[in-house]
């Protein structure tokens, strides 16, 4: 079992004392788990309503919480190693679909429904939960600070009032997953760096590697996924290079976003994307037809299950022209008014996304961590076998480059309309300057504050 690489338990105390968050426990305990949790579980008590003066243990801490989520497996762990430590809290698990979510949240928010204590948001919506009104409780009232959080994030993570109310579970940093032996037979080489360096851009990438890829395999083998996959790693470097498709409430699709329809459809028309969706996207991973997978380091979680047979041949690197966001996931409190709820939640949190223990899990499945010192110290679970790397380590490295990334409450609406377009494109050969049109005529019918 590939292990977790200890910093210097030293400078992790101090880290806690400093901020008062859970970290990684002291080299010299005999029980680490219980030193880091009793950190956590003291900065959770000295900061909410009328917690008591005195330390609490970590039996002491009782009562039931709610989570809802669409990630059964993580959770399912997650709450597994919460409770060795914490007994006496309940956490009730919400499962639900992924495209269910917001629509849900929503619903019962408007009607007074029940909602959980501890709430998801996908990176897309991120700006649209953050506008809500009087809706999550300001984590720096429970031990958290903005500053913990890795500089590429943290302006992703307050409200419009400045207020810290989400902590990232996992960042989904944008990542090209391909087929080692495939990419070794048409480019002559399977080494990462020497791949991605052919490149300058995403949009050179598409276009020049689906090429090279049909032009040496005789058409034998695709170089891209789905319309919809590379449509999302074109929009997120368009954003990334200051082209938003969005400016306050002004659309911005047809100046900033053509050129990647353009892409998109040129690509499509030339036969440099499969066009595999659903099962058949499943299946693609262990075909041996498709050659690079745009997605993100996530990834690291879901591809040995979709090829079990693929040890050894699959490699990944940072998206050519510079590093994006794609998907990873947030964690905000609900605010119920009630404090023993927000303590149990916050607790929850902190043991899972800043402990040794939360941090073995989380890499496991393959969330790369927003918490700044975790990164500093580049604690991972080592070389995963099956793919030969620390990917971890390697995605710590890449964020380092990134620049500080803001979500607006527009954005989850947007890239929905912009995708369904892209896969219009795909299914029935729309141009894209009509794709465009569609694009902005959907997204104004969704939104009618977008102008």
């Amino acid at each position: 079992m590939r292990k977790l690489k200890k910093a210097s338990s030293l400078a992790f105390a101090g880290m806690m004392a400093l901020s008062l968050l859970a970290g990684c426990a002291n080299g010299s305990s005999s029980k680490p788990e219980a030193s880091a949790d009793s950190s956590a579980a003291k900065a959770t008590a000295s900061n909410s309503a009328g917690a008591s003066k005195a330390e609490k243990k970590p039996e002491d801490y009782k009562g039931e919480i709610t989570v809802w989520t669409w990630w059964k497996p993580y959770f399912d762990e997650s709450i597994a190693d919460f409770n060795k430590t914490y007994p006496n809290v309940k956490v009730n698990l919400t499962v639900m679909g992924w495209g269910d979510y917001v629509t849900k949240f929503e619903t019962a928010k408007a009607s007074g429904g029940a909602l959980p204590d501890v709430a998801m948001a996908e990176s897309y919506w991120w700006g649209r939960f953050l506008s809500y009104k009087n809706t999550f409780v300001d984590l720096s009232t429970l031990g958290f600070k903005k500053t913990d959080i890795a500089d590429a994030a943290s302006n992703a993570v307050v409200d419009a009032d400045g207020k810290l109310v989400a902590i990232p579970q996992g960042l989904g940093l944008g990542a090209i997953w391909y087929r080692k032996d495939l990419a070794k037979e048409v480019f002559g080489t399977d080494d990462a760096a020497a791949i991605a360096g052919k490149y300058s851009s995403m949009q050179d990438f598409i276009l020049n590697a689906g090429k090279e890829v049909k032009e040496k395999s005789g058409g034998k083998l695709t170089a891209f996924t789905n319309a919809t996959d590379v449509m999302e790693g074109l929009l997120a470097s368009q954003v990334a290079a200051g082209k938003s498709y969005i400016d306050g409430d002004t659309l911005k699709v047809k100046e900033n976003m053509t050129s990647a329809y353009e892409t998109l459809g040129k690509a499509l028309k030339e036969g440099y994307i499969a066009k595999v969706n659903g099962p058949a996207m499943d299946a693609a991973w262990a075909s041996g037809k498709v050659v690079f997978f745009p997605s993100a380091g996530w990834r690291e979680g879901t591809i040995p299950a979709n090829d079990k047979d693929g040890k050894g041949r699959w490699g990944v690197f940072a998206p050519p022209g510079g590093e994006y966001f794609r998907g990873g996931t947030a964690e905000l409190i609900v605010d119920k008014g009630d404090p023993n709820k927000a303590e149990l939640a916050a607790l929850f949190i902190k043991h899972r996304l800043f402990s040794e223990a939360g941090m073995k899990v989380n890499n496991k499945f393959g969330n790369l961590t927003a918490v700044k010192d975790v990164q500093q110290k580049k604690l991972t679970n080592g070389v995963n076998d099956y793919f030969g790397l620390d990917i971890t380590a390697y995605f710590y490295d890449v964020i380092k480059q990134m620049k500080p990334v803001k979500y607006g409450k527009h954005d989850s609406v947007i890239e929905d309309q912009l995708k369904a377009v892209a896969l219009d494109m795909e299914k029935s050969g729309l141009e894209p300057a009509t794709a465009v049109e569609k694009a902005i005529t959907a997204i104004k019918s969704k939104d009618d504050s977008i102008k």
